[in-house]
C-alpha cells in the first residue's frame, strides 16, 4: 500500500515543483491525490503543471473528480485526463463523490444514471473510476457503503473508494465489507473525525479513533489490498502557522501513521 496526499486549490500558493521536491523530501509520500476546479483555467493549468512534475519526480497522480456538474463537461475533464494517463504511462485513478437529493432512492437512481453515462464513454483502460461512500452531514442522509452496493457491482468498469473516515463518522466504528465490494476497492481515503465531529482532521499520537484505525488498516492488510491509501487532511486543520508548516505537519503525520501499519 502506497501513501498519498490529497491536494486542492488551498495548495497552490506553492508552485507543483516546489510542492513536489517538499513531498520527496518525505520518506512514506508516494502521490498525489488532486481535486480542482473544472471551470478555473488557474487550477487546470496547475493540474497540467503538476502532471510534468509529478512524473519527473517518479510519484503517482490520482484526481478526486467532481460530481454535480453537466455530462459534457465531466467527459471533456476525463479526456484530458486520458492524455494525462498516456504520458505518465499508467491508469488514473478517478475518483466520484455519490448525487445527493433528500430522498436516498432518488439519490441511488441518480447517481447509478451519471455514471454509467460517464463511465460508458471513457476509456476504462486509462481511467479507473471509483465511486466514494460518504457520510451523513449537517443533518443530510448521504448514501454509505451499503447503499452504494449495489451500484460498484452491478457494473464491471466501476471501482469502489473506501472513506474509512466516513464509516467511522457514519456507524461510530469500522464496519464490516461485504467480499465481493472488497475486491472493488482500488483506492482508499484515510483521516479522522474530532469530538466536535469537524470531519477530515489529520491523524497524530493519542488520536481518539486511534484504535478504529488500526482495526480498519489490518483490516486492509489481512485481505491483501494492495492499492493506495490517500491522507485527505483538511489543510486548515493541520498543526502550522503558514501553509509550509501545514504542510510539513499533513506529511509528518502520513509519516507516522504509515510507519505504524507497515509494522503491522
Amino acid at each position: 500500500m502506497k501513501s498519498i496526499i490529497s491536494i486542492n486549490k488551498k495548495f497552490m500558493s506553492i508552485s507543483p515543483k516546489e510542492l513536489c521536491e517538499i513531498i520527496v523530501s518525505h520518506k512514506s509520500t508516494k502521490g498525489i491525490e488532486i481535486s480542482v476546479d473544472y471551470n478555473s483555467l488557474e487550477e487546470l493549468k496547475y493540474l497540467n503543471d503538476l502532471v510534468y512534475e509529478i512524473k519527473k519526480h517518479d510519484l503517482i497522480l490520482q484526481v478526486h473528480g467532481e460530481i454535480n456538474v453537466e455530462k459534457d463537461l465531466q467527459l471533456s475533464f476525463v479526456k484530458k485526463l486520458e492524455s494525462y494517463s498516456d504520458y505518465l504511462g499508467y491508469p488514473i485513478v478517478f475518483t466520484l463523490h455519490t448525487i445527493f437529493d433528500n430522498d436516498p432512492d432518488i439519490s441511488l437512481k441518480k447517481t447509478a444514471e451519471y455514471i454509467s453515462s460517464i463511465i460508458n464513454e471513457i476509456d476504462n483502460n486509462k481511467i479507473i473510476v471509483c465511486l466514494e461512500n460518504l457520510n451523513d452531514i449537517r443533518g443530510a442522509k448521504r448514501l454509505d457503503k451499503d447503499n452504494i452496493e449495489s451500484i460498484v457491482l452491478n457494473d464491471e468498469k466501476l471501482f469502489f473508494t473506501y472513506d474509512i473516515g466516513h464509516d467511522i463518522s457514519n456507524f461510530g466504528e469500522v464496519t464490516n465489507i461485504d467480499g465481493y465490494m472488497f475486491e472493488d476497492i482500488r483506492n482508499v481515503h484515510l483521516h479522522t473525525i474530532s469530538n466536535s465531529l469537524n470531519d477530515h482532521m489529520p491523524i497524530y499520537k493519542n488520536d481518539p479513533n486511534w484504535t478504529k484505525i488500526i482495526k480498519a488498516l489490518e483490516f486492509l492488510i489481512i485481505n491483501k489490498y494492495k492499492y493506495n491509501i490517500v491522507y485527505e487532511y483538511g489543510l486548515e486543520l493541520c498543526r502550522g502557522n503558514n501553509i509550509y508548516e501545514k504542510l510539513d505537519d499533513y506529511l509528518n503525520s502520513i509519516d507516522f501513521v504509515s510507519e505504524k501499519y507497515n509494522n503491522l
